[in-house]
């Protein structure tokens, strides 16, 4: 599995939502005992304070966000069709303009695909094709793509062939390996790349050549700590998880700063560990916070909508939410601790 799957790692690669690295430093170093004196003393006092607040954010943030029935507003969706299979810790999944739905399943390196109302249909992929396999999109016509994160690279799936083509995603001078954790087709006839290890979003032309790229490991706007999941709306826009950073960070269709959505915090509206999201028709942004367990709303502009929830008021908990898709008034949940793809469908309100 992917570490940017993980909910429970203490390495600094992509894995405690909202620690500086220096703090992530102190805590190890604390706990090793390679401290002496006063500075062993207040650097240890400052790390067990540390740890009480995360504490009591992992408390106070779920009463927060779903002990509040009716505040903050509830967008009602209705589970209508749950998928599982034999899929074991799924990351993402897709649906193309038939409906059918395409899901990810990492752990077996493979892609399967159902119908819209959940039969098995065929399945893409497997090992020694994908490795380690995290992002997935898919054209209305069919046409897959892949993020293959093992092999630093994409696998292109036409429509109606299971034998893929590959496009490596270059590295950057002096950097790391690839590191594709996401990949959208983009406007022009492009793919739209998450490069998780070296920090940045780069957009490739269907040759595979770099057209722009935009990142570097930070806090500011064009900067990204571990980038995850992303979507493209309608207009070509890119939305980007950052967990660590703890928001989503839009990009233009250049790949410029347009702004940021979310921010840190134990508040509606606010994250704990964004991993995944997904832009609808009406360009109204979702994204899944795996360790609550909840799915947030946001206008494009960043705006907070609501939280998804039934029709009694209260907020639906999710297991593990990843990887979603929207498609008319259906929400698509990748559910990863569940091994299930759950479908929502809007209700009116």
């Amino acid at each position: 599995m992917h570490p940017c799957l993980s909910e429970h790692s203490v390495d600094s690669h992509c894995h405690i939502a909202g620690l500086a690295d220096a703090d992530q430093s102190s805590i190890r170093t604390a706990i090793a005992g390679n401290m002496d004196g006063e500075g062993q003393s207040s650097r240890i006092k400052a790390g067990c304070w540390l740890v009480s607040f995360l504490l009591l954010a992992l408390l106070n943030f779920p009463v927060a966000i779903l002990a509040q029935d009716g505040n903050p507003p509830i967008i009602h969706y209705q589970p209508v069709l749950s998928i599982s299979g034999s899929m074991k810790l799924p990351s993402d999944v897709a649906v193309d303009q038939s409906g059918r739905i395409f899901i990810l399943d990492g752990t077996a390196d493979t892609v399967r695909v159902y119908s819209p109302t959940g039969e098995s249909l065929f399945s893409l992929g497997g090992p020694g094709v994908l490795k380690q396999p995290l992002g997935i999109d898919v054209t209305p016509a069919g046409d897959v793509i892949v993020a293959d994160s093992g092999h630093h690279r994409l696998a292109l799936f036409p429509a109606q062939d299971k034998n893929p083509r590959f496009i490596a995603v270059p590295a950057p001078a002096g950097g790391k390996p690839s590191d594709p954790t996401d990949v959208n087709f983009g406007p022009d006839n492009t793919y739209i790349v998450v490069d998780n290890d070296n920090h940045r979003v780069v957009a490739l032309n269907r040759s595979g050549q770099l057209l722009w790229a935009t990142g570097t490991m930070g806090r500011n706007p064009e900067e990204f700590r571990f980038p995850f999941l992303m979507d493209i709306d309608q207009s070509g826009r890119v939305y980007i998880v950052e967990a660590i950073n703890t928001r989503v960070q839009v990009l233009e269709t250049n790949g410029e700063y347009a702004r940021f959505i979310g921010e840190w915090g134990i508040e509606p509206g606010q994250f704990f560990r964004p991993k995944g999201v997904v832009v609808n028709e009406k360009n109204e942004v979702f994204v899944s916070d795996s360790y609550l367990g909840v799915i947030q709303a946001f206008k494009r502009e960043g705006a907070f909508i609501g939280v998804v929830g039934d029709g009694h008021g209260k907020v639906t908990k999710f297991k593990t939410p990843v990887g979603m898709a929207a498609a008319g008034n259906r929400l698509y949940v990748v559910e990863m601790y569940n091994n299930r793809v759950l479908i929502l469908e809007k209700q009116s309100q």
